[in-house]
This record gives structure tokens, C-alpha cells and sequence, in this order.
């Protein structure tokens, strides 16, 4: 499938496209390969949401702390699924404090937890996986 002519500056296009990377033998969000990991239910278009909003992050640079996380990361031999993961399991934890705890989003903490990464996550090649589908915190 040629995805050259999807824009990722369009929601729905980029959602598509997040779709298709994942749409790798079992690994699409459709299906439930990229949830084998995941030890409590979960939504495979939650799943491709999350990597929407950190996508979303990257392509208008907003923080501009996140492209240069996943530089940094990149650097250090992570694939781009489990930087992502990384990175999405950041915003999942700023949205369960907003919708649980009423907290209002801190864009320094944010940004504190960005350069904290890779935190506890296994060193790439190690563990069951560096793009452990289920890693979000």
C-alpha cells in the first residue's frame, strides 16, 4: 500500500497511517497481536490514539521537547514503536491525573519526565520486546 500521498497534517490521514505501521502480521490495531502483551483489556484504537497525540507532538513541535526526546532516544538504538510507547505512556498518565485526580497539565513536568526517559524501560534488544505493545504506564 503506497502511503506517500496520505498527509499527516490531517487527523483522520494520520490515524490511517498509524493504522498502517502497525498493520504488520498481527501487530494491527484491528486485531488483538499488539495487545498479547498487555495484561489488562485495552483499545486498539486507544492504542493508535496514543501514538496520534505523541505523532502529533512531533509534527507541530509542541513541546519541542518531544522531537528532541525521540532524537535522543533514537540515538541510543530504540525503534520508533517503543519510543513512542515511551513517550505516549508519559500523556497517558498527564490524562488519568486530569480525569482522576482534576490536575491541570504542567508542560515542565512534562518536559522534566521527557528527559527522565528511558527510565525503567529494558535496554533496546533486551526484555520481550522493545515495542512492547502493552508498556504504557
Amino acid at each position: 500500500m503506497d502511503l506517500e500521498p496520505l498527509d499527516p497534517g490531517d487527523d483522520d490521514e494520520l490515524f490511517f497511517l498509524i493504522e498502517a505501521l502497525h498493520n504488520d502480521g498481527g501487530d494491527a490495531p484491528g486485531s488483538d497481536g499488539d495487545l498479547a502483551a498487555i495484561s489488562e483489556p485495552a483499545s486498539p484504537r486507544l492504542h493508535v490514539t496514543m501514538h496520534q497525540i505523541v505523532a502529533r507532538q512531533i509534527l507541530a513541535s509542541d513541546p519541542p521537547q518531544t522531537w528532541q526526546t525521540v532524537q535522543r532516544l533514537a540515538g541510543l538504538g530504540y525503534d520508533w514503536h517503543a519510543i513512542m510507547h515511551m513517550i505516549a505512556g508519559l500523556v497517558a498518565e498527564d490524562v488519568h491525573a486530569a480525569m482522576a485526580e482534576h490536575r491541570q497539565p504542567d508542560p515542565e513536568g512534562y518536559a522534566r519526565r521527557l528527559a527522565r526517559l528511558p527510565a525503567d524501560w529494558p535496554a533496546p534488544g533486551d526484555g520481550p520486546g522493545q515495542g512492547d505493545s502493552g508498556h504504557y504506564r
